[in-house]
């Protein structure tokens, strides 16, 4: 019983902390703003399926910070479930960015979100996306509004090297989870 209640204690103790820092974080005034893309993604080491990529694609976005309704469209012009080396993609997206003056009204707000991508972490990428994550970062995260972006991605086409994929940086994020 006192090992309950020792873990009990110590649970509210770091919820209250994490809720403390939390509130320390200042919030910015935001608001959504459409994107549209349209690159060709050439992989030499890991090749996706149209699917594969797709969601590869709507996994970066998500964890980066864009709105849930992202929408990615990679036309096939390989045999279903073949994989292609080379893709054009689609995408359409919402970035946060401050609120600008001439705005009416902010949409949400924002706070700055530490992101960190790391083969095997989020567990969703491995030492296999580098190639797709360094297109990432070069290509689609300057869409977003960021800050200390630390783009330590050392790919070597044809070969998989875990420790050549990281990648860092702050971005504004809603504080509304739903959009």
């Amino acid at each position: 019983m006192k090992f309950l209640v020792q873990a009990v204690v110590c649970v509210l103790c770091v919820s209250a902390a994490a809720w403390a820092i939390a509130a320390q974080q200042p919030t910015v005034d935001a608001s959504w703003h459409r994107q549209e893309v349209k690159f060709t993604y050439t992989s030499f080491t890991s090749n996706y399926t149209c699917d594969g990529l797709e969601d590869k694609l709507k996994l970066l976005l998500r964890l980066a910070g864009a709105r849930p309704d992202a929408d990615v469209r990679v036309p096939c012009t390989s045999p279903l479930g073949s994989p292609q080396r080379s893709s054009t993609v689609l995408l359409t997206l919402h970035t946060l960015a401050p609120a600008a003056a001439a705005d009416a009204k902010p949409a949400t707000t924002g706070v700055w979100k530490d992101v960190a991508w790391r083969a095997g972490s989020p567990r969703e990428l491995d030492a296999g996306d580098c190639e797709l994550v360094d297109e990432f970062a070069r290509r689609i995260l300057p869409l977003f509004t960021t800050r200390n972006v630390e783009n330590r991605m050392t790919c070597t086409p044809h070969q998989v090297n875990p420790s050549g994929f990281d990648l860092r940086f702050s971005v504004l994020a809603s504080t509304d989870q739903s959009r």
